[in-house]
C-alpha cells in the first residue's frame, strides 16, 4: 500500500474516532494497524488535538459554580422572607442559567452529566414549591409533580444514555410507591 493510501485512511480513521462514529478503541486499533505502531502525537491533526482536550481548570470552576447556585436555591426557597414571586424569579434565573450551561458542556462534548443532574435537582425543587404555594401542598399533585420529574429523567437518561439518571428514577418511582402505600395504610 502506498504512503498516500495510508494517510488518507489514517486521517479518516482519526475523522471516526473525533465523531465517534466507531468506539475508540477500534480506533486506536486501526490506528496502530495502519501505523504499524508508530503513532506520534505530531502525527495527529490538529482538531484531534482541539478536541482531546478534556476536563480543565475552567470547567472546575463553572461546576462549583453551579453547585453554589444549586445551594442558593435551596437558601432562597426554604430560608428567606422575600416574596413569593421575587423567590420564584430569582430561582427561574438560576435554573435557565444551570439549563444554559447543561447545553453549553453538550455541546463542546465535555463531562456534561454534573450540570445536567444539578439543573434535574434545580426543576424538581422548583416545581415542588411551585405546587406547595398553588396546591397548599395537596399529597396528589405533589405526587404528580414527582412521577412527572422521573418520567423526565428516564426519557433524559435514555436519550443521553446516562445510566444513573434511569437509575435514579427507578428508585424515585420505587420509593414514591412505598410511600403511597405506607399512607393509605
Amino acid at each position: 500500500m502506498t504512503n498516500e493510501k495510508k494517510k488518507i485512511i489514517i486521517q479518516e480513521i482519526y475523522y471516526w474516532k473525533n465523531s465517534r462514529l466507531l468506539p475508540e478503541t477500534y480506533c486506536d486499533f486501526l490506528l496502530a494497524l495502519y501505523t504499524e505502531g508508530n503513532q506520534d502525537k505530531e502525527e495527529l491533526p490538529s482538531q484531534t488535538l482541539k478536541k482531546n482536550q478534556g476536563f480543565t481548570a475552567f470547567h472546575g470552576l463553572i461546576y462549583g459554580l453551579l453547585l453554589l447556585l444549586l445551594l442558593v436555591t435551596l437558601l432562597v426557597i426554604y430560608f428567606t422572607e422575600l416574596s413569593y414571586v421575587l423567590q420564584m424569579s430569582i430561582v427561574s434565573f438560576f435554573l435557565v442559567t444551570s439549563i444554559s450551561v447543561t447545553a453549553y458542556f453538550i455541546r463542546k462534548r465535555v463531562f456534561f452529566q454534573v450540570p445536567l443532574s444539578l439543573s434535574f435537582i434545580q426543576l424538581l425543587l422548583i416545581s415542588l414549591s411551585l405546587v406547595d404555594y398553588f396546591a397548599n401542598g395537596d399529597r396528589f399533585w405533589m405526587g404528580t409533580i414527582i412521577v412527572f420529574n422521573c418520567l423526565l429523567w428516564i426519557v433524559m437518561g435514555r436519550m443521553t444514555r446516562i445510566l444513573y439518571l434511569v437509575i435514579s428514577e427507578v428508585v424515585g418511582l420505587t420509593i414514591f410507591v412505598l410511600m403511597v402505600i405506607i399512607y393509605n395504610y
